[in-house]
């Protein structure tokens, strides 16, 4: 039996309709908030072990010291699993795959343009720490063709058919779900884009975003189990009707205006391993409890003490207490440098023994390696202290090269989708069926040196422009820049020998022309040779 739905939007209920569409999604939004929040408090290490750790029944001095124990005790590795894979995805640019036309810039001039340089290093950090990552394109250059949405505010539909976007202007006084839908034909052609946007009044947000004003309630709602999470009330109403007015750019691309980044399983980099983070972390906590309590031994003094002075006592002779009083021996046995305790005739004194903690240690160390091997960390990044060879280090690094590359190609297709509307936004229109490929930096970026080793080897195989591209790792600009300097410099040798004829210091033999010098110089500009398939006037055209 179906569950009956109730509709943000009360007057709009209809199954399938945009109401129940907004309702669904924004409820998946606001389900998966007190995970995000979890996330992000793991990620900025300030995770606490649970208050149920703090020992109870205590004077106030012993329970803040334990509490700053709880405050100090997280090790943080989720942002150093998160960051390995992070720093490791670079994208240098774009290049257009067709056999039928020149190389192209202008899909890495959009990507500068659009700001996308930054942009897409945060949707990479939002992919690898929540697990998706969002981006919407629009219509007009300002700001800019292409901007980045928070997985905070964001949701697309399995079947990306549909797509909201929360936000909240407090200076109206209002939150806001902007809904967009695209609109197939029987065959599952996209004939329209449309969105409209439901909204409703309020006093304060209702959902936490990961910006710094909100950073305390995101902590307290993951590390206090009695925090509820937030809901959204059935108190929304349209904004207008539905239109498509600036999506045309998206219908031609036969896809929604906002595009997703996902990791393979929807989750982020360390989400699977958060039990044990948390595990580590405890470990921490009792090993800081254990130390702090063998810093200050509990001494004892046993055997048959009186309790009042009596007129033999010293203490009473020296007038510093009075017979009969009931004897204070925490003040007699205070500690201190050079502090002398008077001892009652036959007492016996005891100290607390020291608790080893090397099997403590060596759980956690076990714990971070068995943390390395489950998440496709290298050990010598979350354990510094680990050594070993230049061909083991490679090995342990196998699986977070394959881990980036996974995302490398799964970032591709978002970015290229992304590139695609705002070209066709701009002006374009033919880019809507054309083939882009972006192009990324090694996962283990090589020196110059081994750069120019590998291109030497495979000089005279390839052709130039290949040996740029794939073992210099240059971008379509750069390879643009680099042919024009060529040409120039061809240019220029010539011309020196030429002017080097007129002036009359060249040998007895017959110098070159101007003309003749240029035909020697076509091994550098043939196409054939150099080049493959491109000509001279298509490399003019490139820069």
């Amino acid at each position: 039996m179906a569950v009956q739905l109730e509709s943000l939007v009360p007057d709009d209920v209809e199954p399938g309709g945009d109401g129940v569409v907004l309702t669904r999604l924004a409820n998946r939004l606001v389900n998966r908030i007190p995970m995000l929040c979890r996330l992000k408090t793991f990620y900025d290490g300030k995770e606490t072990v649970p208050t149920k750790a703090v020992p109870r029944n205590m004077d106030v001095t012993s329970s803040d010291i334990y509490r700053r124990f709880v405050d100090i005790c997280p090790m943080n590795l989720a942002s150093t699993i998160a960051n390995a894979v992070i720093t490791s995805e670079k994208p240098t640019g774009f290049r257009l795959v067709s056999d039928k036309a020149i190389r192209s810039t202008a899909a890495d001039d959009m990507w500068q343009k659009s700001g996308m340089n930054l942009k897409s290093l945060n949707m990479l950090r939002d992919a690898s720490v929540y697990g998706a990552a969002y981006a919407q394109a629009w219509s007009t250059p300002n700001p800019a063709y292409i901007s980045r949405l928070s997985p905070w505010n964001t949701v697309v539909s399995d079947d990306k058919s549909a797509a909201i976007v929360y936000s909240y202007d407090a200076d109206e006084g209002t939150e806001n779900i902007a809904l967009y839908r695209l609109v197939r034909d029987d065959k599952g052609n996209v004939t329209d884009v449309y969105g409209r946007v439901a909204r409703r009044e309020v006093e304060s947000r209702t959902l936490p975003t990961d910006s710094p004003d909100y950073e305390d309630a995101v902590y307290e709602l993951a590390n206090d189990d009695s925090k509820k999470k937030p809901s959204l009330p059935a108190l929304f109403e349209w904004v207008g009707a539905a239109s498509s007015d600036g999506l045309d750019f998206a219908r031609d691309c036969g896809c929604l205006p906002i595009v997703q980044l996902k990791t393979a399983t929807g989750r982020g980099q360390f989400e699977p391993h958060l039990p044990t983070l948390s595990a580590i972390d405890q470990q921490r906590f009792q090993r800081f409890c254990i130390q702090e309590m063998q810093a200050f031994k509990q001494r004892w003094v046993s055997g048959d003490l009186p309790e009042y002075y009596t007129k033999q006592d010293p203490a009473v002779k020296a007038n510093r207490a009075r017979a009969g009083e009931k004897i204070d021996y925490s003040s007699l046995f205070e500690l201190g440098p050079a502090a002398l305790w008077l001892m009652p005739k036959d007492a016996k004194m005891g100290e607390s023994s020291v608790t080893d903690i090397t099997p403590i240690v060596s759980a956690a160390n076990t714990d971070i390696k068995q943390l390395a091997g489950a998440s496709g960390t290298p050990l010598s990044i979350l354990s510094p202290d680990v050594s070993g060879s230049a061909a083991g280090a490679k090995l342990t690094t196998r699986m977070l090269r394959l881990k980036v590359q996974d995302m490398n190609e799964r970032a591709n297709d978002a970015f290229v989708l992304l590139l695609r509307m705002a070209l066709v936004a701009s002006g374009q229109q033919s880019a809507a069926d054309e083939r882009f490929e972006t192009m990324w930096q090694p996962v283990e970026t090589p020196t110059d040196l081994e750069q120019a080793q590998a291109a030497n080897y495979v000089k005279g195989l390839l052709p130039v422009k290949t040996i740029m591209r794939r073992f210099l790792n240059m971008s379509e600009m750069d390879i643009a820049e680099a042919m024009q300097d060529l040409q120039d410099t061809a240019f220029a040798t010539a011309l020196s020998q030429e002017n080097t004829l007129v002036e009359g210091k060249t040998s007895q033999q017959s110098a070159p022309t101007l003309q003749d010098t240029l035909d020697s110089t076509s091994t550098i500009l043939d196409l054939n040779d150099v080049l493959g398939d491109e000509t001279l006037d298509s490399t003019n055209e490139v820069t």
